[in-house]
């Protein structure tokens, strides 16, 4: 029975043309597969160095050397009436990473909104449960995967045995007491960090060493954000167009940008969740770049398939992104283009949306920009700096 097939398929040209390449393979012929030296992994929490919590307060971890970082999560705890939706928008100002005493990246509580906007369905629901979502119950821990550029792809995780002494400082916004629970205000306990480590035996750890640092300086391709300043609006009637022009954001950054994300958020003290924009246009160098409804906007994370990815179906889902290069997979891939602002003229985002929020109110404009850069780990003292970024 199965020969009438393959008859078949051998008078196809397009079967013997492909038959023909460099491409194909037989996937049945027997292969070990690569597989990683075997590493101890284990979870250590690391309390505050220095600081105190509190609203506008900073604090500071320093980072134990128990060997390679491959996830870092900002644990903080609200009593009181608990914690609201996307409290972590109040909570956190913004979040750095230090190499000694000098920032090597950074996430803003929007570069954090952003990046969770950007996860499918499924890595959504866990950032959801932990730390989006309403949570009226006293003592709730709020857990916030912080997911610097390092963390994103396994080959640039952070080697902290190796590199100069490291830290994460916390910044907290003003308004940390924000809850949902009938008016009554929460309270901010504490507040840690607990990092997941690899640590290789002897004989693999030399082998890293020994590629790695071989040369003066070690670099690597990582992703960082880039926060283009706040454009707040005059106070809009409920129902109200934000104008017919939309709210212009001049790009003031010269970085290569990977991805833009766009937010806009009810200014005010207590919690406010993105709201839904209905159109986003870019202009630079007298051109329009793109112009992209909100119906259009749904198809802007496009995969090699053809197909998007969807995402939240909470107010996250109302951050709008739009990507210059394709996703490989679910949740990312290999960079795959990039966009040089260094030379563009005048580049500027206007973003249109509609007051449904009830009465009238100010709104926040953000344009959070994902760009890519160079670091470079210096080999005689292990010490992380940004070299290239546009």
């Amino acid at each position: 029975m199965t020969s009438i097939v393959n008859n078949s398929n051998a008078n196809s040209a397009l079967v013997n043309t492909l038959l023909a390449s460099d491409s194909k393979m037989n996937p049945n012929v027997y292969s070990t597969k690569k597989i990683y030296p075997p590493a101890s992994t284990t979870y250590q929490r690391t309390d505050l160095s220095s600081g105190s919590v509190g609203a506008n307060q900073t604090i500071t971890f320093d980072l134990l050397k128990y060997g390679i970082a491959q996830q870092l999560l900002f644990c903080y705890e609200k009593g009181g009436a608990g914690a609201p939706a996307f409290d972590f928008l109040d909570v956190i100002d913004r979040i750095e990473l230090l190499s000694s005493s000098k920032v090597v990246d950074t996430l803003t509580n929007y570069d954090l909104q952003a990046s969770f906007s950007n996860l499918d369905s499924s890595q959504y629901q866990s950032v959801s449960d932990s730390c989006v979502k309403d949570r009226p119950t006293p003592n709730i821990l709020v857990v916030v995967p912080l997911v610097f550029g390092f963390f994103k792809d396994i080959n640039t995780n952070l080697n902290l045995q190796f590199n100069e002494p490291m830290s994460v400082r916390v910044k907290f916004g003003a308004n940390v007491t924000n809850s949902s629970g009938g008016g009554t205000n929460s309270t901010l306990n504490t507040a840690y960090l607990r990092l997941r480590y690899k640590a290789y035996n002897e004989g693999d750890y030399s082998e890293i060493i020994t590629q790695n640092y071989s040369e003066p300086e070690l670099n690597q391709m990582v992703c960082g954000y880039y926060d283009e300043n706040v454009v707040t609006t005059a106070s809009i009637n409920n129902n109200a167009t934000n104008g017919v022009n939309g709210t212009p954001i001049e790009l003031k950054n010269t970085d290569c940008v990977n991805d833009f994300y766009v937010i806009v958020r009810k200014n005010a003290t207590g919690p406010a969740p993105p709201v839904k924009i209905d159109r986003v246009r870019l202009t630079a160098s007298g051109q329009e770049i793109f112009d992209l409804s909100a119906e259009e906007l749904l198809y802007s994370k496009l995969c090699e398939n053809g197909y998007v990815i969807a995402g939240a179906t909470d107010e996250t889902k109302n951050v709008v992104k739009i990507q210059t290069g394709l996703w490989e997979y679910s949740g990312g891939g290999t960079q795959s283009n990039t966009m040089s602002l260094r030379e563009l003229n005048n580049p500027k985002l206007d973003v249109f949306f509609t007051n449904k929020t009830g009465g009238a109110s100010a709104f926040d404009v953000i344009c959070v920009e994902d760009a890519v850069k160079i670091v470079s780990t210096i080999s005689s003292n292990g010490r992380i700096a940004t070299s290239l970024n546009n």
